[in-house]
């Protein structure tokens, strides 16, 4: 990353560029994420136990996530088009301001289910944006050749986050409540608002031009380039079905944990996944992954679902957790694969449109795996794995009777149709050679807007 004189207005802060400037971002929106897994863990627990009911459970979490969805293609154009550091300081306080009313509702003994499901879409819409417009700020903060050390660093925090995130929650309901719990987060948005003010975040040239075609249009230009590059559209196309599957098995895992075992358990299972996220975040910070980076996400891809397979046969916490633990270590190399991949292979001006359009196809089925997943546990898997049904006489031998058991079947035949997918993806040459048979877009350097180049 280049570095600039000009802005020294700001004290020793002003030094700071590259990667100090990302790390010093990322240490501030992983402390405001900290926070915000502790009220996540406490909210998604009370509202399953309030509402004895996954469908419910589920309705939140399309709540939370298909306003993001819907919207992700609008945010990215609009992310491409203002000023990075003003729109991501903008979302941060958006999503403070949810948590405190939805703390204020609690306080005062008002809070129910229907005011989450009512109110969590303007948080899916402002982590849209922080997640969209900080992914496309990475390019924009180093070189290309440390894109790989960058998104495993991303991965290492994340995973430091879920592997103390739910245990501190655990902990924190224990002894000091959601009462609490809403207080440390808030305090945890400040941190994070404060990072952002103090860190410059540099624009790409298009968006100091003020672009004159619409929102609309920018989305199609970005839908066309994409076009241009079968296999990572064609690739982006089987990895949405599989993400159906592994986007079910997430709203299924508390309703199966919480029918054998409580919230201690619960928050050491989320713990230990966290501690596999770390292993992998660091192994992909020290090996940087494979040559080949779609190979890097097929073979995860395929350890992941058969691993899914396994994971719910016996209801056995410390099992579980050893799955988890795998499947979270084998996460960060595909995720650090793909990112690197397309942010290699879309040219910078288009990152905002381009990941968001990515992420809106890419979760389209989230809302539809979140509902299904909820109605069939309710209305068919969970009846028909009771004692004497058709289901506990076919499948009981291996997956076992009785509460929960249904749930635990889903989760393994999700796990083999993301099997099945996988394999598909890896036979379709266009998919496999994708990272090798298209072109960097990307210079080793990024151009910056000149005044913004360091950090204010």
């Amino acid at each position: 990353m280049p570095n600039s004189s000009k802005n020294n207005n700001n004290g020793p802060v002003n030094l700071m560029s590259g990667f100090k400037v990302f790390y010093f971002i990322l240490i501030g929106q992983s402390l405001s994420l900290l926070g915000s897994t502790l009220t996540n863990f406490g909210l998604g627990v009370w509202a399953y136990q309030t509402g004895e009911s996954v469908t419910n459970f589920t309705m939140i979490a399309i709540a939370s996530t298909l306003p993001g969805i819907l919207l992700g293609p609008v945010i990215g154009s609009v992310v491409d088009r203002v000023d990075r550091k003003l729109i991501l300081f903008a979302a941060q306080l958006g999503t403070a301001l949810v948590t405190l009313i939805l703390a204020l509702l609690y306080w005062n003994g008002m809070l129910e289910i229907w005011h989450i499901i009512l109110i969590v879409p303007f948080a899916s819409v402002f982590g849209t944006i922080l997640q969209i417009g900080f992914t496309s700020t990475v390019t924009l903060l180093v070189p290309k050749e440390g894109l790989s050390r960058a998104n495993g660093s991303l991965g290492l925090a994340f995973g430091v986050v879920q592997l103390a995130g739910p245990l501190l929650a655990g902990i924190a309901m224990d002894q000091i409540g959601m009462d609490g719990i809403f207080i440390i987060d808030i305090a945890s948005f400040v941190v994070g608002l404060a990072t952002l003010i103090i860190a410059s975040i540099p624009n790409p040239e298009q968006a100091k031009d003020k672009q004159k075609t619409s929102l609309l249009r920018d989305i199609v230009e970005a839908y066309q380039f994409l076009k241009s590059k079968p296999g990572v559209l064609g690739g982006l196309y089987l990895f949405t079905l599989i993400w159906f599957n592994v986007s079910a098995v997430q709203v299924l895992i508390l309703p199966l944990i919480l029918s054998f075992s409580g919230t201690t358990d619960l928050g050491f299972i989320q713990s230990i996944a966290g501690l596999g996220m770390l292993v992998g975040g660091i192994l992909m910070i020290a090996w940087k992954g494979p040559k080949k980076r779609m190979h890097g996400i097929l073979f995860s891809s395929v350890f992941i679902a058969v691993m899914l397979v396994l994971l719910p046969i016996p209801p056995n916490v410390y099992w579980i957790a050893g799955c988890a633990f795998l499947i979270m270590t084998a996460a960060p190399i595909a995720t650090v694969c793909s990112q690197t991949l397309w942010q290699r292979k879309v040219p910078v001006a288009f990152h905002g449109r381009a990941f968001s359009l990515r992420n809106s196809i890419m979760k389209a089925a989230q809302p539809l795996a979140f509902l299904s997943a909820g109605l069939l546990a309710d209305h068919l898997f969970e009846p028909i794995m009771l004692e004497g049904q058709w289901g506990a006489l076919l499948f009981g031998s291996v997956w076992g009777v009785g509460e929960g058991r249904g749930v635990a079947l889903m989760i393994s035949l999700f796990g083999a149709l993301s099997l099945v997918m996988a394999l598909i993806a890896w036979s379709i040459k266009s998919i496999r050679t994708a990272d090798t048979a298209l072109p960097d877009e990307n210079p080793d350097r990024i151009d910056v807007q000149p005044e913004q180049d360091a950090v204010l």
